[in-house]
């Protein structure tokens, strides 16, 4: 993946975040806070396209208003996680890659399935999971997001990760990314992150996973018994919190993985040319 440049949007949800530290908290106007609530209700294509337009110095304000209220300087990408890669991200995008990342921002959707082969799946998935751990995902406790990455191999969750470390860098992320042990800290210590990566799991480990969001890297790769029933644990748990985002890699597997997840509420096919 080459470079991508500081786009506008991460710059300033960087700086709105950096306002809004507990030294100096930012003063949000009226106007601001009733534009920020009028965006998020705003269909996605006419939001992003206020945004494009908008001045620099009231996109800040609403970015700010946003951290301050919502916990989060991106949600105004909280329904369209291709915009999040685009606008903030800085990905430039098929239109087969939208469906795919779009497909996880349903508000009734649970298990994704989807097929996106090499390079773009882990690509995707890192995407996929920088949006869930700063946008989308639920909060299983007070002040935190959490998403988790969820591969068939460690070479593989190294793959996505620094993908992810990438997407840190160049967009100016919040947090700090280990390497090593496959965690994504929050910028308030280690005590709390935004995403972790995991491989080779079995169900009982997950057991309290279904307040998050998983995406899975590879999937249609995943041969391990006890791997194949922990996603299906996390497709059919009884939580509705749960979110699983299934994505296939190879272009020679049959479409009899889908299978793997049952009751899918999106499946998505991407053309393999």
């Amino acid at each position: 993946m080459t470079f991508i440049p500081l786009t506008r949007c991460a710059a300033f949800a960087a700086t709105a975040r950096t306002q809004n530290r507990p030294h100096r908290i930012a003063m949000v106007t009226a106007e601001s806070t009733v534009l920020a609530h009028r965006l998020l209700h705003t269909p996605v294509d006419e939001r992003r396209a206020q945004i494009a337009d908008m001045h620099d110095a009231t996109l800040m304000d609403v970015l700010i208003t946003l951290d301050l209220h919502r916990g989060s300087a991106y949600d105004l990408w909280h329904d369209t996680p291709s915009g999040f890669a685009e606008d903030v991200l800085g990905l430039p995008l098929t239109d087969a890659q939208r469906a795919v990342l779009d497909a996880a921002a349903g508000q009734d959707v649970r298990p994704v399935a989807a097929r996106l082969p090499h390079p773009d799946n882990h690509v995707i998935a890192a995407a996929l999971v920088a949006w869930s751990a700063l946008v989308s995902a639920p909060l299983p406790y007070a002040g935190g997001r959490v998403a988790v990455l969820f591969a068939p191999y460690l070479s593989t969750a190294g793959s996505v990760w620094r993908v992810l470390a990438r997407f840190i860098d160049n967009a100016s992320l919040p947090g700090k990314l280990d390497m090593a042990r496959r965690a994504w800290w929050a910028d308030d210590g280690p005590q709390r992150v935004n995403a972790f990566a995991v491989w080779n799991t079995e169900p009982h480990a997950m057991g309290g996973l279904h307040q998050y969001v998983a995406v899975v890297a590879d999937a249609d790769r995943i041969a391990d018994p006890a791997m194949r029933a922990t996603m299906n644990f996390l497709a059919g748990g009884p939580s509705g919190a749960s979110r699983l985002i299934a994505l296939g890699g190879t272009t020679d597997e049959p479409e009899e993985w889908f299978g793997l997840y049952e009751s899918c509420d999106h499946i998505t096919t991407v053309p393999t040319e």
